[in-house]
Parts: structure tokens; sequence; C-alpha cells
């Protein structure tokens, strides 16, 4: 894995060229972006998702636990005019 993640097109040009010549030519484009994605993932969405989890930890910690999952689905389904669970 690469320890330097890469936006760079050149870099990805090249990832996509190593893979057409490395046998991977049966894959698709979007399995192609879907790897690139993941040997070269985004540091600023991490911290996001970090940031989120440490605010939903500090808020169970404090107490508050959200609300059950079938009240939300209803809610959810009710405002989206969707059938209710059967």
């Amino acid at each position: 894995m690469n320890p330097q993640p890469s936006s760079d097109l050149g870099d990805f040009f090249r990832f996509v060229g190593e893979k057409v010549h490395n046998g991977g030519a049966s894959l698709s484009p979007e399995e192609v972006l879907d790897e690139w994605r993941i040997l070269n993932p985004d540091p600023a969405a991490a911290q996001e998702d970090i940031a989120a989890i440490q605010e939903a930890i500090d808020d169970m910690e404090n107490g508050d636990t959200g609300i059950p999952f079938a009240e939300f689905d209803r809610s959810f389904r009710a405002s989206r005019r969707l059938p209710p669970r059967t």
C-alpha cells in the first residue's frame, strides 16, 4: 500500500496502465477506480469519519443513546411514503 495517498491524475494514469499491462484489462473502469481509492484513501474524509464517530461516542457517554431503530424506521418510512416493515 502506498503510504502517501495521491490525487494526481498522472499517478492514476500510470496505475491504470499498470493494471492493463499486468492482466487487469478485464476489470471495469469502476473496479479500477475502487481499487485506486482503496490504495489512495482521502485523508480528509477519514478525519471527518473519525470526528463523527468520536462525536457519537461523546453523545453516548453523555447519556444520549439516540432513538430505537424501530422508531427511526417508522418515521423514515412515513416521511418517504414507504410501506411499513412487515
